[in-house]
């Protein structure tokens, strides 16, 4: 698995575990702090592996 499935798995689990019900909200805010990491890292993986005119 490349880095770019990786990181596209983690984004996609923490939006569905930040979701739980049960969640303390302090929790919250740093998965969302995670979160934003990871899709910044996504974005500045994406286009070295798809090229420079790859959708965001």
């Amino acid at each position: 698995m490349n880095k770019y499935r990786k990181l596209q798995t983690i984004k996609h689990a923490l939006q569905y575990y930040i979701t739980r019900p049960d969640a303390d909200p302090k929790d919250i805010e740093q998965e969302k702090a995670l979160l934003e990491s990871v899709k910044a890292e996504i974005r500045a993986v994406k286009p070295k592996r798809y090229g420079a005119g790859a959708k965001e």
